[in-house]
Protein backbone atom coordinates (compact mmCIF):
# COMPACT_ATOMS: atom_id res chain seq x y z
CA UNK A 1 0.00 0.00 0.00
CA UNK A 2 1.32 3.70 -0.70
CA UNK A 3 1.55 5.81 2.12
CA UNK A 4 -0.08 9.23 1.19
CA UNK A 5 2.59 11.31 3.24
CA UNK A 6 3.54 14.19 0.98
CA UNK A 7 4.12 16.31 4.33
CA UNK A 8 7.05 14.84 5.42
CA UNK A 9 8.52 14.25 2.08
CA UNK A 10 8.68 17.59 1.11
CA UNK A 11 10.25 21.34 3.11
CA UNK A 12 7.74 24.39 2.74
CA UNK A 13 8.91 27.92 3.59
CA UNK A 14 7.82 31.31 3.25
CA UNK A 15 10.76 33.14 0.73
CA UNK A 16 8.82 36.34 1.20
CA UNK A 17 6.10 37.00 3.76
CA UNK A 18 3.73 38.80 2.04
CA UNK A 19 3.73 42.80 1.22
CA UNK A 20 3.40 45.40 -1.33
CA UNK A 21 5.87 45.62 -4.50
CA UNK A 22 5.84 49.02 -5.61
CA UNK A 23 8.92 51.00 -6.55
CA UNK A 24 12.00 48.69 -5.17
CA UNK A 25 12.56 45.09 -6.12
CA UNK A 26 11.54 41.98 -3.49
CA UNK A 27 13.05 38.72 -3.63
CA UNK A 28 12.78 35.25 -2.14
CA UNK A 29 16.23 35.67 -0.42
CA UNK A 30 19.05 32.48 -1.16
CA UNK A 31 16.94 29.53 -1.09
CA UNK A 32 19.62 26.85 -0.06
CA UNK A 33 19.34 23.36 -2.04
CA UNK A 34 22.09 21.68 -0.32
CA UNK A 35 19.88 19.03 1.26
CA UNK A 36 16.80 19.08 -1.62
CA UNK A 37 17.37 17.80 -5.07
CA UNK A 38 14.33 19.18 -6.23
CA UNK A 39 12.27 22.76 -5.63
CA UNK A 40 9.54 24.85 -6.78
CA UNK A 41 8.49 28.52 -5.96
CA UNK A 42 5.34 29.50 -6.16
CA UNK A 43 4.82 33.78 -6.29
CA UNK A 44 1.45 34.77 -5.21
CA UNK A 45 0.52 37.76 -6.86
CA UNK A 46 -2.34 39.87 -5.79
CA UNK A 47 -4.22 42.99 -7.30
CA UNK A 48 -1.73 45.41 -8.66
CA UNK A 49 -4.00 48.46 -8.18
CA UNK A 50 -1.73 50.53 -11.32
CA UNK A 51 -3.13 49.63 -14.63
CA UNK A 52 -0.82 47.06 -16.41
CA UNK A 53 0.87 46.84 -19.85
CA UNK A 54 3.87 46.38 -21.27
CA UNK A 55 5.35 49.21 -19.98
CA UNK A 56 3.77 49.39 -16.34
CA UNK A 57 4.54 45.79 -15.18
CA UNK A 58 5.95 43.76 -12.49
CA UNK A 59 8.72 41.10 -13.74
CA UNK A 60 9.82 37.62 -12.29
CA UNK A 61 12.82 36.36 -12.37
CA UNK A 62 14.92 33.38 -11.64
CA UNK A 63 18.77 33.19 -11.01
CA UNK A 64 21.05 30.33 -9.29
CA UNK A 65 24.23 30.21 -7.89
CA UNK A 66 27.21 28.27 -6.26
CA UNK A 67 28.41 28.12 -3.03
CA UNK A 68 31.44 30.41 -2.77
CA UNK A 69 33.30 27.61 -0.55
CA UNK A 70 32.26 29.39 2.83
CA UNK A 71 28.61 27.96 2.35
CA UNK A 72 27.44 31.50 1.40
CA UNK A 73 26.27 32.31 -2.53
CA UNK A 74 28.54 33.06 -4.97
CA UNK A 75 27.44 35.67 -7.58
CA UNK A 76 23.92 35.06 -9.06
CA UNK A 77 23.97 34.34 -12.50
CA UNK A 78 20.23 33.97 -14.57
CA UNK A 79 18.99 30.89 -14.93
CA UNK A 80 18.51 29.25 -18.57
CA UNK A 81 15.44 26.99 -20.05
CA UNK A 82 17.14 23.94 -19.09
CA UNK A 83 16.89 24.57 -15.53
CA UNK A 84 14.00 25.47 -14.84
CA UNK A 85 10.50 24.37 -15.68
CA UNK A 86 7.20 25.13 -16.13
CA UNK A 87 8.71 28.06 -18.55
CA UNK A 88 10.10 28.57 -21.29
CA UNK A 89 11.78 31.40 -23.75
CA UNK A 90 13.50 32.63 -20.72
CA UNK A 91 15.67 36.35 -20.90
CA UNK A 92 18.25 37.08 -18.36
CA UNK A 93 16.23 35.09 -15.92
CA UNK A 94 12.82 36.10 -16.78
CA UNK A 95 10.20 33.62 -16.96
CA UNK A 96 6.80 35.90 -16.77
CA UNK A 97 6.18 39.38 -16.80
CA UNK A 98 2.59 40.60 -15.17
CA UNK A 99 1.61 43.15 -17.69
CA UNK A 100 -2.44 42.46 -18.35
CA UNK A 101 -5.20 41.70 -15.04
CA UNK A 102 -5.16 38.06 -16.49
CA UNK A 103 -2.11 37.38 -14.66
CA UNK A 104 -2.66 39.28 -11.18
CA UNK A 105 -4.57 37.49 -8.48
CA UNK A 106 -3.45 34.30 -9.74
CA UNK A 107 -0.15 32.34 -8.19
CA UNK A 108 2.79 31.75 -10.85
CA UNK A 109 5.30 28.55 -9.93
CA UNK A 110 8.43 27.64 -11.53
CA UNK A 111 10.38 24.60 -11.07
CA UNK A 112 14.12 24.63 -10.86
CA UNK A 113 16.25 21.65 -11.75
CA UNK A 114 19.94 22.95 -12.31
CA UNK A 115 22.29 21.83 -10.13
CA UNK A 116 23.64 24.95 -7.98
CA UNK A 117 23.29 25.48 -4.56
CA UNK A 118 21.63 28.28 -4.34
CA UNK A 119 18.35 30.06 -6.05
CA UNK A 120 16.36 33.34 -5.98
CA UNK A 121 13.80 34.39 -7.49
CA UNK A 122 12.89 38.71 -7.94
CA UNK A 123 9.99 40.85 -8.28
CA UNK A 124 11.04 44.07 -10.24
CA UNK A 125 8.33 46.55 -10.53
CA UNK A 126 8.55 48.09 -13.97
CA UNK A 127 6.87 51.72 -13.72
CA UNK A 128 4.15 50.75 -11.60
CA UNK A 129 3.37 53.67 -8.67
CA UNK A 130 0.75 51.84 -6.29
CA UNK A 131 2.17 48.13 -6.85
CA UNK A 132 0.45 45.36 -4.96
CA UNK A 133 0.52 42.56 -3.01
CA UNK A 134 3.05 39.84 -3.41
CA UNK A 135 4.62 36.73 -1.65
CA UNK A 136 6.93 33.51 -2.30
CA UNK A 137 6.90 30.66 -1.21
CA UNK A 138 9.63 27.72 -2.05
CA UNK A 139 8.72 24.20 -1.55
CA UNK A 140 12.12 22.04 -1.73
CA UNK A 141 11.67 18.08 -2.85
CA UNK A 142 13.33 14.47 -3.11
CA UNK A 143 15.18 15.37 0.54
CA UNK A 144 18.34 13.99 1.48
CA UNK A 145 16.72 13.40 4.64
CA UNK A 146 12.91 12.70 5.95
CA UNK A 147 10.97 13.76 7.39
CA UNK A 148 10.85 17.12 6.86
CA UNK A 149 10.07 19.78 9.48
CA UNK A 150 7.58 21.64 8.61
CA UNK A 151 6.45 22.94 11.70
Amino acid sequence: MTTRDLLNDIEIAQALAPQTVQAAALDSGDIDMQKADSLAVTVAVGNIVDVLTASDRLDLKIEHADDDGTGSPAAYAACTDDEVIGFTGLTSGLFMSIDDTAKENKRHAIGYKGDKRFVKVTATPVSLITGGPIAMVAIKGHLHQKPASNS
